[in-house]
């Protein structure tokens, strides 16, 4: 017989914690539910207790929130369970952002059963194709966290088995749809397969003015641009690899490149600004 998970959760709620209680109840995965925690002194000794393998977390606490905590039993650590991040919808947008960059898990309240079976699930996946450690990613949150959230420089790839490769944005040269999946190619010639779908990346890198769209299924670092032929929306990468713009996005780039033409020399991105755009035969 399989053991159950032992899982925890950290919630200042009362009526949180009876409606969690009454999920766990409910769950066709066997767990034990061995610890609950309403105050920073609880969550720590959660956070670092090494018979609990799994733990819910409110990002609110009582005049904090649980980043304080999980900072300090970091640097005190190790970090024992595997974390998912409790979170009302349309709240904390920034630290959710920044849980989705380090690929840790996360429920939106009110949570339902389905919801905390998948995490559940997920974790399961994880425990059994690949290591467990979550210091990287949670390195990355807090580093996150601590600094400007609109200008990141890495990001957690997730990729099959459960294993998370961390990558500094400035490498990656494109992201490539593929099905239900992503390619993640880099500059060294590396492609990573992601077993996030493309809109996870368009939604995470929206705001991020490095990455521009170029077609429903290619999202390109300009930085790693060499040149684009606006005639035929050939759009050619210092890797010497070659993407086709698609029409409705062909507009927008050439704007984007046009208008950013001094920020982007001044910035180093393009070594060559004449070669930037052809005009291709008339």
């Amino acid at each position: 017989m399989t053991s159950p998970i032992q899982i925890a959760i950290v919630e200042d709620n009362a009526d949180n914690i009876e409606t969690f209680q009454y999920v766990v109840s409910q769950l066709t995965t066997p767990v034990h539910l061995a610890a609950v925690a309403s105050d920073e002194v609880g969550a720590f000794s959660i956070l670092t207790h090494p018979g609990i393998e799994l733990v819910f977390l409110d990002i609110q606490l009582r005049n904090t929130t649980i980043f304080s905590v999980l900072e300090r039993a970091f640097k005190e650590g190790p970090i024992s369970p595997e974390l998912v991040f409790l979170t009302a919808h349309g709240s904390f947008e920034n630290a959710v952002k920044a849980i989705q960059y380090a690929c840790l898990d996360f429920v939106t309240k009110p949570f339902h059963t389905t919801d905390i079976e998948n995490s559940l699930q997920r974790y399961l996946a994880k425990k059994q194709n690949s290591t467990t450690n979550q210091q990287p990613e949670i390195g990355l949150l807090l580093q996150l966290l601590k600094n400007d959230m609109h200008t990141p420089k890495s990001m957690a790839i997730q990729l099959s088995r459960g294993i998370i490769e961390l990558v500094d944005l400035h490498l990656i040269t494109y992201i490539e749809a593929d099905e239900n999946i992503s390619m993640v190619y880099l500059a060294d010639g590396q492609c990573l397969h992601s077993n996030k779908n493309f809109g996870h990346y368009l939604s995470l890198l929206s705001d991020n003015l490095d990455f521009i769209q170029i077609s429903k299924s290619y999202l390109v670092n300009v930085a790693h641009i060499r040149q684009y032929n606006h005639q035929d929306k050939s759009l050619k990468l210092k890797t010497d690899q070659s993407l086709i713009v698609s029409h409705r996005f062909s507009r927008e780039l050439h704007r984007f490149l046009l208008s950013n033409q001094k920020q982007l020399l001044s910035e180093g991105k393009f070594d060559f600004i004449k070669n930037l755009f052809k005009s291709g035969p008339k």
